[in-house]
């Protein structure tokens, strides 16, 4: 019987503030739905960097590609510290620095001609190291074949949304960091809430220091609002709640 091809993961960029992050995770998509279909499994980051053993398990196995957005290197700097190394770390900025000019959109519905030939650009290379990966753990043979990371993050990445002071703020992998924070036992009422919760959120996401305490109390409430318990209470419903966090006051 044939074996399964080896696969390789791929973290991208979670930034939403910039638009290489967007330029990383479309590239992403086009590998493995063009380029590369059945060869890579994506790695949820903030799942990643909120503790998932099954995301670092992966990692650690299996060669893993980090797409970052810019030279922060979040996705490589976590992968190497919750991991160990990776086969290749690409930069968006870098890669980009001779490159098609980009918009500025930080949506796949309003991307220019150059936004779109930034994003083949940055996919075509992602597929080149994805070959060399493969070679590489195929003459090692790498052992036992992943089918995929176990958490469904071959789907697109859930956002979740926060409104403070009056403006939605998006927040990439919202939902799965809360979902992290209850498995690991934080409860709505834990008086460290909102430190906790901010904590794990600007691991990925960066949180003006002037905006902390509206960024607590926004996700204070999401939290409360997306636990089982309020969702039995709104009958059965439990959704990621926008909430204003104009007036509240953090724990």
């Amino acid at each position: 019987m044939a074996e399964e091809p080896i696969k390789v993961g791929i973290i991208s960029c979670a930034g939403e503030d910039i638009p290489e992050g967007t330029i990383s995770r479309l590239a992403v998509r086009r590998v493995m739905e063009l380029l590369r279909p059945g060869q890579a499994v994506t790695i949820c980051l903030p799942l990643f960097l909120a503790g998932n053993e099954g995301e670092r398990d992966f990692a650690r196995n299996f060669p893993t590609i980090t797409v970052d957005g810019c030279d922060k290197r979040c996705a490589q700097w976590g992968t190497e510290t919750h991991s160990g190394p990776v086969c290749a770390a690409l930069v968006v900025t870098d890669l980009l620095e001779e490159g098609p000019a980009l918009s500025g959109a930080r949506s796949h519905h309003s991307l220019s001609d150059g936004d779109r030939a930034a994003v083949e650009l940055v996919a075509a290379r992602i597929a080149r190291e994805l070959d060399q990966a493969v070679a590489a753990a195929t003459s090692a043979d790498a052992g036992p074949v992943a089918a995929s990371c176990g958490c469904g993050c071959a789907t697109s990445l859930p956002a979740g949304e926060l409104r403070l002071d009056g403006r939605c703020v998006s927040i990439a992998g919202l939902p799965l960091i809360f979902q992290q924070c209850r498995t690991d036992g934080l409860a709505s009422d834990d008086p460290n809430l909102g430190h906790r919760l901010l904590e794990a959120v600007r691991v990925y996401y960066p949180v003006p220091a002037e905006e902390e305490a509206a960024y607590q109390a926004a996700l204070i409430a999401a939290y409360r609002a997306s636990s089982p318990v309020a969702g039995a209470t709104s009958g059965g419903a439990s959704p990621l709640l926008a909430s204003d966090s104009k007036g509240a006051h953090s724990r």
